[in-house]
C-alpha cells in the first residue's frame, strides 16, 4: 500500500487525498503533486486496486493504456501527465476534470424533459471526432503511425467540462500496434450498444469503428432514444450486426434531413461506406452546425452544463479544495486544470461517485418556471 502521510497517503512524488471513484480493477484519487514538475498541482492518479497489482496480465492491461496515450496532447483528449511506479503500485496521473459524462448530460436532459438542440449535439460530436481522429492519426517518435483505435466510444466515455470542453476519456480499451497485452482474435471488447458491426463479430477494426460508435452516440442523443440496446445482449449483438438504423426524420418531428444524411453515413454497415476518417466526420458535423444555428446568440456548452448543473461547478471545486488541503492545516494549493473525473476506472461516470456527503446528487427536479424558462432559453429544445 501507499505510505500513509496523516490520513491522506504517499505514492511517489503525489499525496493522495480523496478517493475519487472505484471501479472493478483501479481506483481513482484526487491527488497533490508534492514535489518535481507541477509542485502544487491538484491532478488525478489512477491506481490498480491492491489485489490486481501483483498480476502481470493486469499491470500490463493497466499501463498499456498510459502508453497508448502517453504523448498525445489535444485538447478533446484526456491529458495523461506520468506513468510510474511507487510502493508496488504502477499509477497514471492526469488531469483533473470539472464536469459530467454525456451519459449524465443526457440524464439530466432526459429528467428536466427537454434536449439539447441539434447545433450543439453536432458541435460536442465534431469535438469528439476531433480528438479521436488526432488519436488515429498519432505516431512514435520515430514518426511510426500508432494505429490506435479507442473502441470504446460511448456517452460514458466523452466527457463535457463546466468550462465547454469536450474530452476523449479512458483508453483502457484500444487497440493500438506498441501495446503490450494483445487481444485474441475473435475476443470482443467494449460496450456492446456500441459496437460496429465487425465489432460485435470479433472482427478486425481500425478507425472506422470509432467513426460508427460515435455515429451510435450522437444518433440517440438526437432522437432521445437507444438506437441497438436491448435487454438481451444477443439480441444487442444481432441489432448491431444489422445496422438497421431507422430513419429519424420519419419518427422525430422536424430531424433535420441534413444532420440525417451525416449519421446514415457514419453508421453504414460496410466500413468503407462510412466516413473514411473521424476528421472528415468532424468536418461535415461543424458545417451542419453553422448552418444550423439560431443566430449570433447560440448559447455555449458552458452556459448549457450551468443550466442543467446548477451550483456543480462550485460544489465540486470546494470538495476538492477541502480534501487537498494538509493534514497540518495548511491549505493546499489548488491548480486544478479544468474538470473534476480524471477518468472512468470501470464505472459509468467516475463525477457521479464523488463523495455524496459534500457534493450530493444533482437534483433532477425542475424548480418551478423560471429553471424551465432558463434552459428554453439555452441549446435545449
Amino acid at each position: 500500500m501507499a505510505a500513509s502521510v496523516g490520513s491522506h497517503s504517499r505514492l511517489g512524488r503525489y499525496e493522495l487525498c480523496a478517493t475519487l471513484a472505484e471501479g472493478g480493477m483501479a481506483t481513482v484519487n484526487v491527488a497533490i503533486v508534492r514535489e518535481g514538475p507541477g509542485a502544487g498541482e491538484v491532478v488525478a492518479v489512477k491506481m490498480i486496486r491492491g489485489e490486481f497489482a501483483r498480476s502481470e496480465e493486469f499491470a500490463a492491461m493497466f499501463l498499456d493504456e498510459a502508453r497508448i496515450v502517453a504523448g498525445l496532447q489535444h485538447p478533446n483528449v484526456l491529458r495523461y501527465q506520468e506513468l510510474g511506479h511507487a510502493e508496488g503500485h504502477p499509477f497514471i496521473a492526469m488531469e483533473l476534470l470539472y464536469g459530467q459524462s454525456l451519459w449524465t448530460v443526457w440524464e439530466a436532459c432526459r429528467a428536466r424533459r427537454v434536449r439539447l438542440r441539434y447545433p450543439m449535439i453536432a458541435r460536442i460530436g465534431a469535438r469528439v471526432a476531433d480528438g479521436l481522429h488526432y488519436a488515429h492519426d498519432a505516431a512514435d517518435a520515430a514518426g511510426r503511425p500508432l494505429d490506435i483505435v479507442h473502441r470504446d466510444v460511448n456517452p460514458s466515455n466523452i466527457f463535457l467540462t463546466y468550462g465547454g470542453e469536450v474530452k476523449v476519456i479512458d483508453f483502457g480499451l484500444a487497440k493500438a500496434k506498441n501495446r503490450a497485452s494483445q487481444t485474441a482474435a475473435g475476443i470482443i471488447k467494449g460496450k456492446v450498444a456500441y459496437m460496429s458491426p465487425e465489432q460485435a463479430v470479433g472482427g478486425p477494426v481500425d478507425r472506422r469503428t470509432d467513426v460508427f460508435a460515435l455515429g451510435t452516440t450522437l444518433w440517440e442523443l438526437a432522437c432521445d432514444r437507444r438506437l441497438f440496446k436491448h435487454a438481451d445482449d444477443v439480441e444487442t449483438l444481432r441489432r448491431v450486426n444489422a445496422a438497421d438504423v431507422p430513419d429519424p426524420t420519419r419518427v422525430v418531428d422536424g430531424f433535420p434531413r441534413a444532420l440525417w444524411n451525416i449519421l446514415r453515413r457514419a453508421l453504414a454497415r460496410d466500413p468503407n461506406e462510412r466516413y473514411r476518417t473521424a476528421g472528415a466526420f468532424a468536418r461535415d458535423l461543424d458545417v451542419f452546425a453553422r448552418g444550423a444555428s439560431d443566430g449570433p446568440d447560440v448559447p455555449s456548452l458552458a452556459e448549457v452544463m450551468g443550466a442543467l448543473f446548477p451550483g456543480d461547478a462550485e460544489r465540486q471545486r470546494q470538495w476538492v479544495a477541502e480534501v487537498t488541503a494538509s493534514t497540518r492545516g495548511v491549505r493546499a494549493p489548488l491548480k486544478p486544470r479544468s474538470t473534476f473525473s480524471g477518468d472512468d476506472p470501470g464505472m459509468p461516470s467516475a463525477s457521479r461517485e464523488a463523495p455524496r456527503a459534500v457534493l450530493g446528487r444533482v437534483a433532477l427536479v425542475v424548480v418551478g418556471a423560471v429553471l424551465a424558462a432558463v434552459l428554453t432559453a439555452l441549446a435545449l429544445r
